[in-house]
């Protein structure tokens, strides 16, 4: 059955792909194009389009009892080289026990003039891999593209024993789109929800199919620190029922228990003697639960070894290891994967006499979790909570990345539907507060009388900004984290040159994520004449302000909080001495949900210049923000910018 769950994320894993990949209904030939079509010199849904889609179908046949068949057909005007340039080559993106097959494309000039694509010029390539998914996709240049042009294109998509239940119809992509069409052949009674656009019905249509469409739907325009798409565009999440009246605290009261005979839930949470035994023994010399808790959680993550992250397995020596039958069989073996080791945490935990249930909730990196949208998807086993002093406390000991006492960002904050046996319950994971997310930035640098500025660099994340640097490196080769630094320091500051690099704690949960160097920045500061000005905040310079449009079409979205500390000396040229000290003034906002505050000062006789920085933001839980709040937002990050861009000068003795 737990395959299930393995078909709905990749189904979700598809749906996001696909939506990159501008594909989409055939017929067995091509529609004539009209001359109105050839002639479009602007969009007709935004006028300053780089290119638009005439039209955007998709023909999804579920009425076979052995495969699922959906046929794409999109049209694409384009309007002037940045469209040329993001349609002149095609990605059709597919999963393991998918096929792509008759892939057909042309080009048509505004003269009429056809140029059809070549099988020949099909090829296939991998575009994205994760830790549980690799996505292929079959490929295209697309042949004479240019200004003016048509696009469109055909495939089919078939999946072999697959259905349409679970299914997300995107109706909103990263183009405009002047009609955008489903047609749906069920296999059986279906239910829908809908999401960021009117309810959506399907009309009777021919041949057995519904249709369901939208007209001149605009594009999703990236912005800065915006939600997830899946909060923002226009999508519908299609699944079978034979239930069209239950209610979502109905439906998650027997989602629960699905799910609870899934997981073995009963099983796991009635440990036996051998359980019993192990959890007495790892907290032996544990006073209180939260130090119980402490001790099986390093248990887990240090003794019991973690397939799901293991990079010296390939994903199919991963598949052939034989999966843990119970708790008791990952304890026995020491081995299991990240969902196993959960459950071995919450076995000890039970065998203690504490109550502990499996965590079922959102995941704020693709979608915001709220109970009374009904469905199983929209969740995923997250952690384990355990109740100590009457308060529930969260545990992730699956993630080798997530530190004790938080959750991964994405995990924190959200709806969680806590599972026993017997019943469920609703609440809320809780969320770390900024101090826990920190940046500790320290520099040691010398301004030579050229300019250059030269020393060494200490970075230690913690909580939260630790935990990301770990997940996006921990299977990278030292070399490729040390490549990646460079090239992070150089989109600030061009001329850097770093040497000694150290990249430490890099699988330890615990430790900070830390980055050391040595650095050499030529012409970090500029001589006028008998002065020189340079920006004391190392660690900002470079960096332009957050926010940069006047306007903003979709909320404020800031992953978690966060803080960062800095300290800063300087070694100020012989001959040189400081002309201005004067501090940017302190920010601070009435709400209380962010500060930045820099001092700054000479030591030794004016010869070393220190600075001092301390800021944090999303104090009190405020890390998403409507869009009406915008310019207050955006008047604020612009004053931190003021501030760290704060330049000193120097005038020669």
């Amino acid at each position: 059955m737990f395959s299930i769950f393995r078909r709905i994320a990749l189904i979700t894993v598809f749906c996001i792909v696909l939506a990159s990949s501008q594909a989409v209904l055939a017929g067995d030939e091509w529609r004539p194009v009209t001359p109105a079509e050839l002639q479009m010199k602007t969009g007709k849904v935004e006028t300053d389009a780089d290119a638009e889609a005439i039209f955007w179908e998709v023909r999804v046949d579920d009425s076979s009892v052995d495969r699922l068949v959906m046929k794409h057909y999109l049209r694409v005007k384009i309007f002037n080289e940045r469209g040329r340039e993001k349609y002149s080559k095609v990605d059709i993106p597919y999963l393991k026990g998918m096929k792509i097959k008759n892939i057909l494309a042309r080009v048509i000039k505004p003269d009429g003039t056809v140029t059809e694509l070549a099988k020949a010029d099909i090829f296939e390539r991998e575009i994205t891999k994760t830790d549980k998914i690799k996505v292929n996709a079959k490929s295209f240049a697309v042949p004479n593209i240019e200004a003016g042009v048509i696009l469109e294109y055909r495939y089919d998509e078939i999946y072999p024993d697959g259905n349409a239940s679970d299914m997300r119809m995107l109706f909103q992509h990263d183009i405009p789109i002047q009609n955008i069409s489903y047609y749906f052949k069920p296999a059986a009674d279906t239910k829908y929800l809908t999401f960021n656009m009117e309810s959506r019905k399907f009309v009777k249509d021919k041949n057995g199919f519904y249709k369901a469409s939208m007209d001149n739907v605009p594009a999703i325009k990236k912005e800065v620190q915006m939600p997830p798409e899946d909060e923002v565009r226009a999508w519908l999440l299609l699944y079978y029922t034979d239930d069209l009246k239950a209610d979502s605290t109905d439906f998650w009261s027997r989602a629960g228990g699905f799910i609870a005979r899934l997981f073995d839930i009963k099983d796991t949470l009635k440990p036996g003697k051998d359980l019993k035994t192990a959890a007495a023994t790892i907290t032996a010399g544990a006073a209180t639960p939260d130090e119980q808790m402490a001790k099986l959680y390093e248990f887990c993550k240090t003794r019991v070894k973690n397939i799901t992250y293991d990079t010296t397995l390939t994903d199919e020596q991963k598949d052939e290891i034989k999966p843990s039958k119970s708790a008791s069989d990952t304890y026995k073996k020491l081995q299991g994967t990240a969902s196993d080791v959960n459950e071995l945490f919450a076995a000890l935990a039970t065998a203690l006499g504490l109550e502990a249930r499996l965590a079922f909730g959102g995941d704020r990196s693709e979608k915001f979790f709220n109970p009374t949208e009904a469905h199983v998807s929209f969740i995923h086993f997250s952690s384990i909570a355990v109740k100590i002093n009457g308060r529930w406390k969260y545990y992730d000991p699956g993630d080798p990345f997530a530190p004790l006492g938080m959750l991964p960002w994405n995990e924190e904050d959200t709806s969680v539907l806590l599972l026993s046996s017997k019943d469920f319950v609703t609440t809320t994971t809780p969320l770390s507060n900024p101090e826990k997310s920190n940046a500790k930035r320290t520099g040691k640098f010398k301004l030579l009388e050229d300019g250059t500025l030269e020393g060494t660099v200490t970075i230690e994340y913690s909580g939260q900004q630790s935990y990301v640097h770990k997940r996006d490196d921990y299977k990278d080769s030292a070399n490729k984290r040390e490549e990646d630094l460079k090239e992070e320091i150089k989109k600030q500051m061009s001329t850097a040159e770093l040497s000694d690099i150290k990249i430490d704690n890099v699988t330890d949960p615990e430790k900070p994520f830390t980055y050391s160097y040595k650095v050499r920045v030529p012409n970090y500061a500029q001589k006028t004449g008998k002065r020189m000005f340079f920006q004391p905040g190392f660690f900002e310079y470079g960096k332009g302000p957050l926010f940069s449009s006047a306007t903003r079409k979709y909320d404020i979205f800031f992953h978690y909080p966060w803080s960062e500390e800095d300290k800063i000396e300087i070694a100020l040229p012989e001959g040189y001495t400081l002309d201005t000290a004067d501090s940017p003034a302190p920010i601070n906002d009435p709400s209380k949900i962010s500060s930045l505050e820099i001092t700054m000062a000479t030591v030794a006789n004016g010869s070393i210049f220190r600075y001092d920085r301390k800021f944090f933001f999303g104090a009190n839980g405020n890390y998403l923000f409507s869009n009406r709040s915008y310019e207050a937002v955006k008047a604020y990050f612009d004053a931190f910018h003021k501030a760290d861009s704060h330049s000193m000068t120097l005038k020669q003795k």
